[in-house]
């Protein structure tokens, strides 16, 4: 309903204006008639008049000069002391003028046009004043001929009315394409305008041009929105170039602590080996209790030795040259050796192994940080992870058969508040797959596992973590 609010409000004041200039429109036409009708029953009431009145050829004197009465008393209609404004004449067989009201002589143009009816008969002179007439036969062969001008009789009613009307219908036009030009360049504009808004990934894009129209408000408006996003643009930018170089440090520290341990504890240890075995080629025989110290001492070294070489393995690996597979493939069997009854499912497309270095790493990161929270607090026995390629995006997939947990409200950097609290894992995960250029989808539920998604264009240009640095 709040969706098309806006929508059905204009449509309500629209049909509305429109009601009111239908109705106006059909008053004009009502009053029209009503005036038409009006001075049609005036004109014949003006001839019934006379033609009662006037007798024919041997009438008395008395009779004649009733006649005349009648035109003087017609005389004195205020309506129709000017001849434009109507009369009545009493015309000879002859066309002379026998009788007449006062000056209705102006009137006699009018008994050419005139026609022998008993309805009036609208004419029209040379300056277009409307004229209603009768024209009846007396008895005795004379004519009465009865006529009013409508334009000047109703001049300043007609007036008011046709200005009345005019306003009405003129305001409701106005309103009516006020209307039209509001949806035109408010309501279109604003539904766009949220439109693009929904659009946009905050953060992650630069800021579209929102709007260009003629309408300050919504440019003052699309230009204050603009420049938020704008500034989350860049504060974007500026949290993923601290979080590459935490990650990016992250990378450096872990080379540093291999190199370190290959360079000291291991070399001791495969020094301390060689020792013990010397040790072994020198002693007296009969030295049973000795030999079986110095066997202990060895296992001992060569299991701290191959712990070590793990250790440097898994902080600076060997294997992400392999490619990304068997990369994904010698950690899953790693892993599953590390967790004891954990059966991990790896499914690669071969096509990604030609993706960087950095970006293999970081997807490997993520595996062994949502194995390692899967196994640990979901106490999963089954995880599938799946990476494939979709057009020009990679879609990680990894989901497990864990306990699960309330992920409904998680989203975006609501994994930053897990770091606060003491869950690193989460928070690594994302931001590893903003570094990717990608975005992280996370659902789960208590007692149903956990599901992860990322999805990353497949030639990204963002910067992974440095193996280099």
């Amino acid at each position: 309903m709040k969706k098309n609010l806006l929508l059905l409000l204009m449509i309500l004041v629209t049909l509305l204006t429109l009601a009111g200039f239908l109705v106006s429109l059909h008053a004009f036409r009502a009053q029209e008639e009503a005036m038409d009708s009006m001075m049609r029953s005036y004109v014949m009431d003006l001839a019934d008049t006379f033609t009662g009145g006037t007798m024919g050829r041997g009438m008395s004197q008395r009779n004649r000069s009733l006649g005349q009465m009648r035109f003087r008393m017609l005389s004195m209609d205020p309506a129709l002391k000017s001849g434009e404004a109507g009369g009545v004449l009493l015309i000879g067989t002859d066309g002379r003028i026998l009788a007449g009201s006062q000056g209705s002589e102006k009137l006699l143009f009018l008994r050419e046009k005139a026609v022998l009816s008993d309805e009036p008969l609208k004419i029209q002179d040379e300056q277009g004043n409307d004229y209603y007439v009768v024209l009846k036969e007396l008895p005795d062969g004379n004519f009465i001929l009865a006529a009013v001008s409508r334009t000047v009789l109703l001049a300043p009613l007609i007036g008011i009315w046709k200005f009345w009307i005019i306003t009405a219908m003129s305001t409701s036009a106005a309103i009516f394409v006020g209307m039209i030009l509001l949806w035109r360049y408010l309501a279109v504009p604003l539904r766009r305008l949220s439109e693009k808004i929904r659009g946009m990934r905050w953060g992650k894009d630069h800021p579209p041009a929102l709007y260009s129209g003629p309408l300050y408000e919504l440019e003052s408006l699309s230009g204050a929105i603009g420049t938020l996003a704008e500034e989350a643009f860049s504060k974007e930018e500026l949290k993923k170039r601290y979080v590459t170089d935490l990650v990016k440090a992250e990378e450096d520290t872990r080379k540093h602590l291999a190199r370190e341990l290959h360079d000291g504890p291991l070399q001791s240890s495969v020094a301390a080996i060689k020792r013990i075995q010397l040790a072994r080629e020198v002693l007296p025989p009969g030295a049973e209790e000795a030999l079986r110290h110095i066997d202990t001492a060895e296992d001992v070294v060569q299991t701290s030795a191959k712990e070590i070489r793990d250790y440097c393995d898994e902080l600076s690996p060997s294997w992400i040259r392999l490619g990304l597979a068997s990369a994904m493939q010698e950690n899953a069997d790693r892993l599953s050796r590390a967790y004891e009854g954990l059966v991990i499912d790896v499914a690669v497309d071969e096509v990604l192994d030609s993706l960087p270095e950095e970006h293999s790493l970081a997807l490997i990161r993520i595996f062994q940080e949502a194995v390692s929270n899967g196994a640990r607090h979901g106490k999963a026995r089954f995880i599938q992870v799946s990476l494939r390629k979709e057009e020009d995006m990679v879609h990680f997939s990894l989901r497990d058969d864990g306990a699960g947990f309330d992920a409904k409200n998680l989203s975006g950097t609501d994994y930053e508040v897990l770091r606060t609290t003491g869950h690193r894992g989460l928070a690594n995960m994302n931001e590893r797959a903003r570094l990717l250029g990608g975005t992280m989808m996370l659902d789960s539920s208590p007692g149903a596992g956990c599901r992860i998604d990322i999805l990353f264009p497949s030639a990204s240009g963002t910067e992974g973590p440095d193996q280099n640095g």
